[in-house]
């Protein structure tokens, strides 16, 4: 009797907590930053229209989890200083959640807005010039795939990918 009276006051002392909550914390993840495997190789970037960092630029891609659940901060590692050039510049990431299918994309620049803005003018913005530093991807939890594209612009015609290597990269998001 002695023996069962003692279980039941263990078990009684044991059930109460957990079913009040108390001592069942939340576990919470500190965000995590990673670069993405393979950086982002521009094609040949040559005068008139070239910006500066050499033929080739390298464009490392920065990777962010666990600021919220199924949700993947992308932006480039290192933002570049602003360039007359850079308006005509944007990256294309495309995104594929491999556990539960959920794709998609979005666009984003990797340079610095423009210090000394001129006069408005009556041509409108550029798109890569509307587009954000760094976008929050809805991929859900699971493994991503991630692959970007860098892009060049026209006033007067659409963006053409003039990406020698794609960046790419697989991600857990929790």
């Amino acid at each position: 009797m002695r023996k069962s009276l003692r279980r039941g006051v263990v078990s009684i002392a044991l059930t109460i907590p957990l079913i009040l909550g108390l001592g069942a914390g939340t576990a919470v993840a500190a965000p995590q930053t990673t670069l993405l495997q393979i950086p982002v190789v521009t094609g040949f970037q040559i005068a008139p229209g070239a910006v500066p960092g050499g033929l080739f630029q390298t464009i490392p891609m920065k990777a962010t989890v666990g600021t919220e659940p199924g949700v993947l901060l992308l932006s480039a590692a290192n933002i570049a200083p602003y360039a007359d050039q850079y308006p005509y510049r944007s990256l294309g990431v495309n995104w594929r959640n491999w556990d539960i299918g959920f794709r998609g994309s979005a666009g984003l620049r990797h340079w610095q807005d423009d210090p000394n803005p001129g006069p408005p003018n009556d041509l409108p913005p550029l798109h890569s010039e509307q587009y954000p530093r760094e976008v929050a991807l809805p991929t859900g939890s699971g493994w991503v795939e991630i692959t970007v594209t860098h892009y060049r612009d026209y006033y007067d015609g659409e963006p053409y990918a003039d990406t020698l290597i794609p960046g790419k990269g697989l991600i857990y998001v929790p």
